[in-house]
């Protein structure tokens, strides 16, 4: 993870039923409870460097929020309209008729729809590391 040159030592209060939770993962996983935490905290705050400011700070404040939030957002489709005009730029762009307006609207849309996957895939992560079976699909359709 990090060097022990970077490394910060820190004291934190935790709340017995949370160290209850990453002591058992620990010894389960045969980790250090400490390994582990870093592990959580890691994947809650990924980093996110590479992305523009908003969405770096919209997938980070994610791990801030309840079960049936992330749910949510990991239900979010993209919408019909976004997908049936994607579709139709694609086209157009395959035939050489896609003007640079278009290309640039293309370019949009595909950003969007990217931010909104990267959005679903954290918030899947998070509900994964919070005890729910993400590789089952229909996990997505029953309501917390």
């Amino acid at each position: 993870m990090t060097s022990a040159a970077a490394a910060r030592t820190i004291t934190l209060d935790i709340p017995e039923d949370l160290y209850e939770r990453v002591q058992q993962a620990a010894n389960t996983l045969q980790r250090r409870f400490e390994e582990v935490l870093l592990e959580v905290v890691a994947t809650a705050l990924p980093p996110l460097g590479d992305l523009p400011r908003e969405l770096a700070d919209d997938i980070a404040n994610l791990a801030f929020l309840n079960d049936a939030a992330l749910f949510q957002v990991a239900r979010t489709p993209l919408s019909p309209d976004v997908q049936a005009e994607i579709t139709v730029l694609l086209e157009k762009k395959g035939r050489g008729e896609l003007p640079a307006s278009g290309q640039a609207r293309l370019d949009d849309l595909v950003g969007s729809s990217e931010a909104l996957a990267l959005r679903r895939a954290q918030a899947a992560v998070l509900l994964q590391r919070r005890g729910y079976d993400m590789s089952d699909p229909a996990v997505l359709h029953r309501l917390p």
